[in-house]
């Protein structure tokens, strides 16, 4: 299935591996999905980031460890709850994260050149669509297994 197929290739190690090397980022994955959740935004709790990123608070915490360590993002104390850690991304995470959306921006804007104005539009609306109907429909268990 074709879904299958794009998902598959958006989370290979190899997709990762190439688009990193062209953003001249030398970062696993999972870090880099953190630093890209991050962006450009005010500092969050490492909850929020955690969802931002689509991924369980303790592999969040180890990223930011890693990204705390090459020097990417900061963690801070909340001005309004001491107990609550915020983190934020420092300029050279900031330049990082750029960097690799455009290196993706830009292959798919090459993947996309020999398509119509009006096929992609027409993705980009069935896109939204598919995303809006995959969260709000709820996971059922399935007969069998």
């Amino acid at each position: 299935m074709g879904l299958t197929r794009l998902q598959r290739l958006l989370s290979s190690r190899r997709v990762h591996a190439g688009m990193a090397g062209a953003a001249r980022v030398a970062l696993p994955q999972q870090a880099m999905n953190v630093l890209r959740a991050l962006g450009d935004r005010e500092p969050l709790p490492v909850g929020d980031l955690a969802r931002a990123a689509r991924m369980d608070t303790g592999a969040v915490s180890r990223q930011i460890r890693v990204l705390e360590e090459e020097g990417l993002v900061e963690r801070r104390s909340s001005p309004q709850h001491g107990s609550i850690v915020l983190v934020v991304a420092t300029p050279e995470g900031r330049a990082m994260a750029h960097r690799f959306e455009r290196v993706r921006g830009a292959q798919l804007s090459r993947a996309l050149i020999e398509w119509t104005p009006e096929e992609r539009e027409q993705l980009g609306k069935l896109m939204l669509r598919l995303v809006d109907d995959l969260q709000a429909t709820p996971y059922l268990q399935t007969d069998g297994d």
